[in-house]
Formats: C-alpha cells, sequence, structure tokens
C-alpha cells in the first residue's frame, strides 16, 4: 500500500515539473551596469546570460536574457560601414533560475535617450 501511494506522489509531481523552464531576467539593452529588467522563460534549448561588451569603443552596455546553449561564452564583434566597430560583446551563461541578476539599478529613458543620441552625434551610426 505504502509503495502505491509512494509511486502515485512521484508521478504526480513529475507532471509538475515536466513544463518547467529556465527563468530569467532580460533587459534589452542597458547602458553601465543600469539597465530595466523584467522577467522571461527559457526555450528548452537556452540558457540565461548576460552580456557585456563596450559601444563604439566607449559606453559599457549590457544585455540580459535567454541564450541558445551554442551561443553561450563567446564574444561578439559587429561591425558598421567601412569596418568600424559598431560594438562587442562577451556573452556569460548559467544554468539556474534568475542567476543573470545583477544589480537592480532602474534606468529611466531619459539617459537611454542621451547615451544614443551621444553615439549617433559620434558619427557611428
Amino acid at each position: 500500500m505504502r509503495g502505491a501511494i509512494f509511486t502515485a506522489f512521484v508521478m504526480v509531481m513529475s507532471l509538475f515539473c515536466l513544463g518547467q523552464t529556465l527563468q530569467c531576467f532580460r533587459c534589452e539593452l542597458g547602458f553601465w551596469d543600469a539597465c530595466y529588467t523584467t522577467k522571461t522563460n527559457c526555450s528548452d534549448d537556452e540558457l540565461c546570460y548576460v552580456g557585456i561588451g563596450k559601444a563604439a569603443s566607449v559606453l559599457d552596455i549590457k544585455v540580459m536574457g535567454c541564450l541558445p546553449m551554442e551561443a553561450c561564452n563567446k564574444t561578439t564583434v559587429v561591425e558598421f560601414l567601412a569596418k568600424k566597430t559598431l560594438y562587442t560583446l562577451k556573452t556569460t551563461c548559467c544554468e539556474e533560475d534568475f542567476c543573470n541578476a545583477g544589480p537592480s539599478i532602474q534606468l529611466s529613458l531619459a539617459p537611454l535617450l542621451l547615451a544614443i543620441l551621444l553615439i549617433a552625434e559620434m558619427g557611428v551610426f
């Protein structure tokens, strides 16, 4: 009798575990260490990640979210017209819920727009 109850309990618990995906923080684009974050669920083949880089060789940028496993722990260089580096980004992945958390600084739109205008003024775009 105990064995049947235990087996039923294990089967019910496994049903709850089946549809769970990794939960991560998401930030489309942050400057310096400031990101406006939301929560997101990754696909089965994705991990949480933090991308740290530099735009126009002067502005620190940060992105967070879900990334396919094969894209983890790599450095990407994005170039724009005439081989000018637009930005470089190094991604670091992790495998636990919300493991890509950083300091919880909320970024308002005003500094974000100012940073974009400064980059545009430098002639990068």
